[in-house]
C-alpha cells in the first residue's frame, strides 16, 4: 500500500469550482482508494492505494471529479515518499528560523 497526495488546481477559490471536502473524500474512495484525508477546504487530499503511476491516478481522479461535479480540475498526484524527500532535501531549511 502506498500513500499519495492529490493536489487539485483551482478548487474552492472564489465562487467557481466549488467542491466540499466530504464529497472529495467520497470520490477518492469511490475511485478505489482508501482512508482519504483532507485539510480545511484546500482541495488537497491524502489517501492510500496500491502502487501505480501517479499520472494514472491523476487521470482517474480528474475524470471522477468531472463526472460528479461537472467541471474539470487538473490534478497532480505525488507519493508521500516524494514529499518526504522534498522536505528533507530543502536547501533553505537551515536558513529559515520561522
Amino acid at each position: 500500500m502506498t500513500t499519495y497526495a492529490a493536489l487539485l488546481r483551482g478548487i474552492n477559490v472564489g465562487k467557481a469550482k466549488r467542491i466540499a471536502m466530504a464529497d472529495l473524500r467520497r470520490l477518492v474512495e469511490e475511485a478505489g482508494f482508501e482512508a482519504p484525508r483532507t485539510l480545511l477546504n484546500s482541495g488537497n487530499v491524502v489517501f492510500d492505494g496500491p502502487e501505480q503511476a501517479p499520472a494514472t491516478i491523476a487521470t482517474k481522479l480528474e475524470a471522477a471529479i468531472e463526472a460528479a461535479v461537472g467541471f474539470r480540475s487538473n490534478v497532480i498526484v505525488v507519493t508521500a515518499d516524494l514529499v518526504d524527500t522534498v522536505v528533507r532535501e530543502n536547501a533553505l531549511a537551515e536558513a529559515c528560523d520561522n
